[in-house]
């Protein structure tokens, strides 16, 4: 599976998943949003959630390890 392939999904496909295939690698908060990262296969998913409402805002799928930089403090 490629990036493009998972984002083509539908959102409930999305989570199946990350859920059963993908490790949860770091979460974060930023204000209001809570940040979960996510291996899965050979790239990475971040998915945004708003934690006053807990909904789910933003599924975003790469592999430029640049964006992995604001979860460094958090991998171990």
């Amino acid at each position: 599976m490629q990036p493009a392939d998972f984002t083509c999904l539908p959102a409930d496909q999305q989570l199946d998943t990350l859920y059963f295939t993908g490790d949860i690698l770091a979460n974060r908060y930023e204000g209001e949003n809570i940040f979960l990262l996510y291996n899965l296969h050979n790239f990475y998913v971040e998915l945004k959630y708003d934690a006053y409402t807990n909904s789910l805002h933003q599924v975003t799928a790469f592999r430029e390890t640049d964006k992995l930089e604001p979860y460094l403090p958090y991998l171990a």
